[in-house]
């Protein structure tokens, strides 16, 4: 069985990806995994006392909620460190087959260093990774729900 997984980040959303993984795994009946990690926090604070709210969390949360109501199998994970490496772990301990992840939005200015985590998260797992482009109209969306 294909074993699926979409990671984020509080600082942005991969809805691109999400959006494929979950078509793909109702599709092939494949098992989705999410991971979202969150920044590693100061010594003695908590994740929430830490961290400015998390958008992208509420969103993936609610969407989790959706998809399970349809009758998708997902499990839905939390980690709190290095992107790149909880992902890398995350992928290594849970025998991921496939990883799916989304271009960087060239209007980020981020984008070059999200790719560059990408890639070496790819060189560093050996199942297959899958590169979705972001779709502008989606991106514009999501920019809007967080300015109002």
């Amino acid at each position: 069985m294909e074993r699926i997984l979409v990671s984020m980040n509080c600082r942005n959303g991969s809805w691109g990806a999400w959006s494929r993984a979950i078509s793909l795994a109702r599709r092939i009946e494949a098992k989705l995994y999410v991971l979202l990690v969150l920044p590693a926090s100061v010594k003695g604070a908590g994740i929430e006392e830490n961290n400015a709210p998390c958008w992208t969390r509420e969103r993936l949360e609610l969407l989790i909620e959706i998809a399970k109501s349809e009758g998708a199998r997902i499990d839905y994970f939390i980690s709190q460190g290095n992107y790149e490496e909880e992902v890398i772990r995350f992928v290594e301990q849970n025998r991921i087959t496939l990883v799916i992840a989304e271009y960087p939005d060239d209007e980020n200015s981020h984008s070059e260093r999200d790719m560059a985590q990408i890639r070496k998260i790819q060189h560093r797992i050996a199942c297959r990774v899958e590169l979705v482009s972001p779709r502008k109209m989606q991106n514009l969306q999501h920019r809007r729900e967080q300015q109002s």
